[in-house]
């Protein structure tokens, strides 16, 4: 015949006070289990009996863990029925243990998260409680091992106990740690949510007021082309921001698979500069880039570089005025072993306090800094490059223009 946890833990509840009841976490009950474990078992002929299903069985191995005797395990058969508590029995040369725990409604997936409610004793009359209630389960004879058994020293008991307290609270205390950066960083979802909002209504209302104007009236060529270009701008620049969002959680979780190929560093850089150099307006800053043609090629994401070296030179263009100048430029260094691509520009600049920051997820800089949007493709730069293993940076001074310098490594990157 077999019973269930829960009328274990009624008959353990009816034996009186030297019976300890409390609500614990899983982390905190394997504390429990092992430093009953300790007190317990000295001798060389120890027995453990752990009682539910496959997966509770378990905590008899965290019971054990660390145990320099030869415990002996008996495995109790379970109660019809799913069984997600576990209780375990400890028998020792002098004394034992009992502990018994169900976890408590609602259950999440996580079962590191569930709390139990636990009973555990090393009074001998809980013991002699719990295995005449499980004698009929058990096909090991213990009644003579639990006869003669005296309660540990009141001083391990003190001792337990105590550690048991500083646990908790080092646990309450990492808690509530988690805890106060779990809120802030759900305060700053939510004000990252409607910075990506807001940036987006703007184009979304200049595309659908290009689409209107298009289909009420009739404009010549020229007119009809300004009002598609300017469609265009903003359909581009919703889509790049999405790409961007999208692209950056991915990076976060390790969820994009790196391509890399082998790619000259000359074309890389021109086939970025080439198509900003056709497009670029009378009021925009010149572009220039210059990369020795002997320059080796490097393994990497040729799509994802491509976006990263995009992104800063629309930003230098954007605060840079039509008299400054912007340039790409390359090097090794390292003894030919990394190659060190440049973007300097001579705008605006940014402040020493921005570039702490600059490249962090949402930052955006103060208006002294004239750095506005989203705060998301900076940090989408850092995030692609050190996933090919190298580090991106910025210098700069406010009213001298900015250089941001990305380091790649050149070498192959090793198989396996």
């Amino acid at each position: 015949m077999a019973y269930p946890i829960s009328m274990l833990m009624a008959r353990l509840q009816q034996t009186g006070q030297d019976v300890v009841s409390g609500c614990y976490t899983p982390a905190t009950l394997a504390q429990l289990s092992q430093s009953l474990s300790r007190i317990v078992f000295t001798g060389d002929t120890s027995i453990i009996l752990a009682i539910g299903n496959d997966p509770q069985r378990a905590w008899a191995d965290l019971a054990m863990r660390g145990l320099s005797v030869a415990a002996r395990r008996v495995d109790l058969s379970p109660a019809t029925g799913p069984q997600l508590g576990f209780a375990l029995i400890g028998v020792g040369q002098v004394s034992g243990f009992v502990l018994a725990a169900a976890p408590i409604e609602p259950l999440d997936r996580d079962e590191s998260l569930w709390l139990y409610d636990a009973l555990w004793s090393c009074d001998p009359a809980a013991l002699r409680a719990a295995t005449d209630l499980l004698r009929e389960t058990s096909e090991a004879d213990i009644s003579g091992a639990i006869d003669g058994l005296t309660a540990p020293p009141p001083e391990s008991l003190l001792r337990l106990s105590g550690d048991l307290l500083d646990f908790a609270a080092r646990q309450h205390s990492t808690l509530g740690v988690t805890n106060r950066s779990l809120a802030e960083r759900m305060r700053n979802q939510e004000d990252q949510t409607r910075m990506i909002v807001h940036d987006m209504r703007a184009p979304l209302h200049t595309l659908l007021i290009s689409i209107k104007a298009l289909q009420r009236q009739r404009f010549d060529p020229e007119g009809r082309n300004e009002l598609l270009e300017v469609a265009r701008d903003s359909a581009g620049y919703l889509l790049n921001l999405t790409e961007t969002v999208l692209d950056s959680a991915r990076l976060e979780t390790s969820g994009w698979a790196v391509k890399r190929q082998p790619v000259r560093i000359l074309n890389l850089v021109q086939s970025v500069c080439d198509p900003l150099e056709l497009a670029a307006r009378p009021d925009q800053a010149q572009l220039h880039h210059s990369v020795a043609d002997d320059m080796p090629v490097i393994w990497v994401d040729r799509a994802l570089m491509e976006r990263v070296l995009t992104n800063l030179l629309t930003n230098a263009i954007k605060y840079t005025p039509a008299s400054g100048q912007i340039s790409v430029s390359a090097q090794l260094i390292h003894d030919g072993h990394a190659v060190e691509i440049s973007v300097l520009d001579t705008g605006h600049g940014i402040s020493q306090e921005a570039q702490a920051h600059i490249f962090e997820r949402f930052y955006q800089a103060n208006d002294s800094d004239r750095r506005r949007g989203t705060g998301l493709g900076l940090y989408f730069c850092r995030l692609a490059v050190e996933a090919h293993g190298g580090s991106i940076d910025v210098r700069s001074a406010v009213g001298e223009g900015s250089t941001f310098i990305i380091v790649l490594p050149v070498d192959a990157p090793k198989e396996g």
